[in-house]
Order: structure tokens, then sequence, then C-alpha cells
């Protein structure tokens, strides 16, 4: 019998056992923080509380129940001597894809402007923006960014990735590493980040960066909520440099009631929904893991401590 062990609500916790059913041999799924939970052999989590696998002595792994692990980095208490698994679900590259198209191209096209003059039955043209050949780049070009720079290579949008090795992406234009992070920026109309959060992309989106970027620009993140400098970015959308923004993820959340970020007319703001786990999906990578890590083999991506992710 392999012992899961879940940090989750009984719902999830439902949805997860239909999942696997058919993929892994006799298993049960406790609550992780529960007696039953501490002999889990597994865990499958998301942001647990510290000290949740303190009295966890037969575990074998983690299992991330998503793509972000630096909370995880953060918290002293999670054990380093075992595999650390994040998700990589095909479905939330899909669904953070379409996401940040949506608001992409609803920037583009001046759709906020045209609610405003829907609302005043306002019946006015704006100039339109060219429709191919926008700058768009992509911070953060692994296996989510990857879908994303290539569907709006497809739209017709000049593409670029920033990365933190070298790699080739048709149709888009790769920079490596801080070095060439001016030269990534230099004259873009859109920004789309969705990098890890790591040391060296704490802050990254600041007032140097967004001084770079074409007037007027946009920016949408859906990586982690401290890789932008949120004084620098209202400094920016205030003083016109910057066209907008649109946010799923922030450096305290929930967003606290008194942020400006909510009464901002050039922000839009989304409660960390850009690319949910999907139980179905993710069940087979899940699996896989679990079961790797029962036979004392090495399970896929594996998260590395010394890099951040």
């Amino acid at each position: 019998m392999i012992r899961i062990g879940f940090y989750g609500n009984a719902s999830a916790i439902a949805e997860w056992e239909s999942s696997l059913a058919t993929r892994l041999p006799a298993f049960e799924i406790n609550e992780l923080l529960s007696e039953a939970g501490a002999a889990s052999d597994v865990a499958l989590v998301w942001a647990p509380p510290p000290d949740a696998f303190a009295n966890c002595n037969n575990l074998r792994g983690i299992i991330m129940q998503g793509q972000g692990v630096d909370h995880m980095m953060r918290d002293s208490t999670v054990p380093r001597d075992i595999p650390l698994v994040r998700l990589i679900d095909p479905d939330m590259a899909n669904a953070l894809s379409h996401w940040a198209i949506l608001n992409a191209l609803d920037f583009w096209r001046d759709g906020a402007a045209y609610r405003a003059q829907e609302a005043a039955r306002d019946w006015r043209s704006l100039p339109q923006r060219p429709a191919t050949g926008a700058r768009v780049g992509i911070l953060g070009v692994g296996a989510i960014g990857t879908v994303i720079a290539r569907r709006f290579a497809a739209l017709g949008f000049n593409v670029r990735g920033f990365a933190r090795s070298p790699k080739q992406i048709d149709g888009v234009d790769i920079f490596v590493g801080m070095d060439q992070l001016a030269d990534f920026a230099d004259n873009l109309d859109i920004v789309v980040s969705v990098l890890p959060l790591t040391p060296q992309t704490t802050g990254i989106m600041n007032a140097d960066f967004f001084g770079r970027l074409a007037p007027g620009a946009f920016i949408i993140n859906g990586g982690r909520g401290p890789q932008v400098n949120d004084d620098d970015l209202l400094a920016a959308l205030d003083s016109g440099r910057l066209g907008g923004a649109a946010l799923d993820v922030f450096a305290v959340e929930p967003l606290p009631d008194e942020h400006p970020f909510w009464t901002h007319s050039k922000v839009r703001v989304w409660p960390h929904v850009a690319a949910q786990t999907n139980a179905t999906s993710a069940a087979d990578q899940v699996a896989q893991a679990i079961q790797r890590m029962m036979d004392g083999e090495e399970p896929a991506n594996r998260v590395d401590w010394a890099r951040g992710y």
C-alpha cells in the first residue's frame, strides 16, 4: 500500500483519488498533517506550512501540485535529502498561454478604452495598432514559456525569449543571461513573465527595465510577484511610461485590501488563477513520479536546490 500525504482540501483529495485510481497500485491518500499523514511514503502538496514534514519519517519524496517551488526554497524545514519534484502539466501551459494572450490582445486592441466608450455610449473609433509586428518578450522560455512564445509568434508578433541558458525555438529570438537582459527589453511593446523566482529574478522588472521598453508598453506577470518592483511599476504607470499591467501573482497573497493595485485604472488584478492544477491531466506525471520514488529511482523534473527550480 502506497501512502500519500496530501496538503489541500477534501474535494481536492477526492479528485486526486479518482485520477490516480487507474494509474497506481493500491494506495491511500491522507491529510498530510494528520496522524495517518505522518506515515506517508510520498507527499503531494502546494505551499504546506513550516514543519509540515517534521514527523514524516518514512518520506521518500515530495511532489508539488504546480511548477513554483520558491516557497519551498524559503522553508528551511523542508528535507533536502529526498527528491522534490515540480509539476510540469501540459494543461497548465495551455491555460497560462491563453491567459497571457487574452491580456495581450485586450491591451493591443484597446479593450479597456472601448469598454469605457461602451459604458458612455460613445461610438468612436481609435487608431488601430498594427495587426502584425508588435514586439513581445517572454521572460522565461522553459516548458510553459516556450508554448507561450510559439503561440505569440503564430499570431504574427515578433517574439523574443529570455532564458538562463542557450536554446532554440523556431520564430523566437533568444537572449541568454542577465548580460543580455537590456538587449532583450529594448523597445518591447509587451512583456510576459513566467520566470521561476530566484535571487537573480527577484526585482528583475524594475525602473531600469521599464525604461528600456517601448513607450506605453504592457506588463503581464504570471511568474512570481516579487519579480516586479511594485513601487517602480506604479511610478511607470502613473508617468505614462507604461500603458498598463495584468498581474496574476503578488509579493503578498492574497493581495492586501489597501494595496494600490486594486484601484489603479491601468492594472488588472487576477487572483493567481492564470493556470490551475488539473488532477486529470497531471495524473500520469504524478503517478510516474510516485512509482519511481517507491522503486528507489530518480523521478523526472526533480528540483535542483542550488539552481532554485
